[in-house]
Parts: C-alpha cells; sequence; structure tokens
C-alpha cells in the first residue's frame, strides 16, 4: 500500500512538472469583475469620511434598487443615523473584499 502511494506521488509530481512546462509564461490578465473591484477600491482612495447612498451607488455603479436590495439581503451594511445610510469609505472596502471572499458582490 505505501509503495502504490509513492508511485501515486511521483505520477502526481510528473503531471505537474508536465504542466508547468505547457502552461503560458505570460502574465494572466485579471478577471473582468477583479478588475472592477481595482477600479473601486482607486475611487474610494479619493474618497474620505462618509458616504451617502448616491456615492456608493455611483462608485459600484449600480442602481438604487439594486442597492437596496443588497441592504436588505445582508451584502453592504450601512451606517444610519435616522433613516439615512452612510458608509465610511473603510466600511465599504471591508464589505467589498468580504463580499468578494464569500463569493458575493
Amino acid at each position: 500500500m505505501l509503495s502504490l502511494i509513492k508511485r501515486i506521488c511521483q505520477q502526481l509530481e510528473t503531471i505537474i512538472s508536465l504542466l508547468e512546462k505547457s502552461a503560458p509564461k505570460e502574465e494572466p490578465s485579471l478577471p473582468v469583475q477583479l478588475q472592477q473591484h481595482a477600479i473601486i477600491e482607486d475611487d474610494l482612495s479619493q474618497i474620505s469620511g462618509l458616504m451617502d447612498i448616491n456615492q456608493v451607488v455611483e462608485i459600484l455603479n449600480i442602481s438604487t434598487a439594486t442597492y437596496y436590495r443588497w441592504v436588505r439581503q445582508g451584502e453592504l451594511v450601512p451606517r444610519r443615523k435616522g433613516k439615512r445610510h452612510y458608509f465610511f469609505k473603510e466600511d465599504l472596502v471591508q464589505q467589498l473584499a468580504e463580499g468578494k471572499r464569500r463569493g458575493r458582490i
């Protein structure tokens, strides 16, 4: 049994080395969602303080209906003052990263 496992490991190493040799050496381009996420982070770096719904919708390039749906689903969690929604830049970046990690947003 141990020799079988060793042979499997050797075959896997051979397969990996062949795949590495046949794989293209160029840098893979980022998927579109990651590129958009990078653009959003650049936009956020220029904004300071509290952001209202209009700024968040503009940065994320979504409709207000989508914004409210994401809030209702818990994908975005705004800070509330009365009935108004606000975001700190850091909170929005953190929520986008968390959504990306979970496969959302």
